[in-house]
């Protein structure tokens, strides 16, 4: 096995950092990327770190990795666990060590490089909202860049294989809040209050039918996440809380989601003459892929064979705060396979969720063939 990969994933796998909160880990970043005699500098208040190597070529390339890990306690048979309360469960600490072992073979490669590259070591992938990429984008350096790449791993692809989904790729993963002011009462006498369990209670199941009947014509998905009320069992509470998901693929989409859900609450409150705060958060931008883009890492990805280069015909439902980089130049986000032959699968964000080492090989094999094409 590298000597180098096993050292650099072992790090970042076994002290992963969640949000912003990337300090120690841009800092291995920022040390690991200095010891191949590159040129690193600190983003976002040291919570990211940028790499600019310029060969004087005409183009530059941005590669960005996302850095933040999952509030998720790590039940895999991974022999370097996570040593804290987190977990790299979405395999950033994957997607980070592809980059700085690119960052290796460029440097023994260099005078086969054919662009300037941008390495972008991005934290708060996972949120809080609005994301590392809402502000990373504004920096100097990245708006250099002419085009951008981005990995992420897949359980649903085995390990030597890759899939894009051209154009439509992933979801605005915007997000909802309600809150319903009833009247509190005894449990007994409910009648002398307004329950507020029983008015969330239809505004979810109308949700539902709403969603159903949308689904039939429109990509999308409305769900409800959590539901809070009181705890005792004689105690009708005054308030409930519910959280959720709205997920499409157009900002008419993102709108018509926000003014309908709005219309639903609105008239079951009013008709139980209840009070209610409903927020809609409007979160990442949906991700559409160059098909220039995707077709050069098709190209630069010839050696897995061209059965396992696929094109993806369905977008994905998940959010990604790598849509971002488009307000600047074209992007393209490649899903490289994560599981062994074999495996058991578990999905992204479960526990058990482990990136084969390979994968790490492959993922940076494309970039450098990508980059000396």
């Amino acid at each position: 096995m590298n000597e180098f990969i096993y050292k650099v994933r072992k790090y970042l796998h076994e002290f992963p950092e969640i949000g912003y909160e990337t300090y120690n880990t841009a800092k291995f970043i920022y040390n690991t990327l200095e010891s191949l005699g590159l040129k690193p500098i600190y983003a976002m208040e040291n919570r990211a770190v940028l790499c600019y190597l310029d060969l004087g070529k005409k183009e530059t390339v941005g590669l960005r990795s996302d850095m933040d890990a999952l509030p998720i306690i790590e039940e895999s048979n991974c022999p370097f666990k996570s040593k804290n309360n987190y977990m790299h469960a979405c395999g950033h600490d994957a997607h980070m060590t592809i980059l700085l072992n690119t960052a290796k073979l460029i440097c023994e490669n260099i005078d086969k490089i054919n662009y300037n590259i941008l390495f972008i070591f991005q934290p708060a992938e996972e949120g809080p909202l609005p994301g590392g990429a809402y502000y990373l984008k504004e920096h100097p350096l990245v708006k250099k860049v002419d085009y951008f790449y981005a990995y992420h791993v897949s359980p649903d692809l085995e390990v030597g294989q890759i899939g894009i989904k051209i154009g439509e790729a992933c979801a605005a993963p915007d997000l909802w809040e309600l809150e319903i002011k009833g009247i509190g009462s005894h449990g007994s006498r409910p009648e002398k209050g307004i329950n507020p369990i029983i008015i969330g209670s239809e505004i979810v199941l109308k949700f539902e039918d709403f969603f159903q009947e949308l689904k039939k014509r429109e990509n999308i998905v409305l769900s409800t996440t959590y539901f809070n009320s009181g705890i005792n069992m004689n105690i009708i509470k005054d308030m409930a809380y519910l959280k959720g998901t709205a997920r499409s693929f157009n900002q008419k989409n993102r709108d018509f989601l926000n003014n309908e859900m709005e219309n639903i609450i609105k008239n079951i409150c009013d008709k139980y003459k209840a009070n209610y705060k409903f927020m809609f958060h409007y979160a990442y931008p949906p991700l559409y892929n160059s098909d220039i883009l995707a077709d050069k890492i098709f190209i630069a990805a010839k050696f897995l064979g061209d059965n396992n280069l696929i094109k993806l015909k369905e977008p994905a439902l998940i959010g990604e705060d790598f849509a971002y980089y488009k307000e600047i130049a074209p992007i393209c986000l490649t899903w490289i396979g994560a599981r062994e032959k074999g495996a058991k699968y578990y999905d992204l964000h479960n526990s058990h969720f482990v990136v084969a080492f390979e994968t790490i090989d492959y993922g940076s094999q494309i970039l450098l063939n990508l980059l000396t094409a």
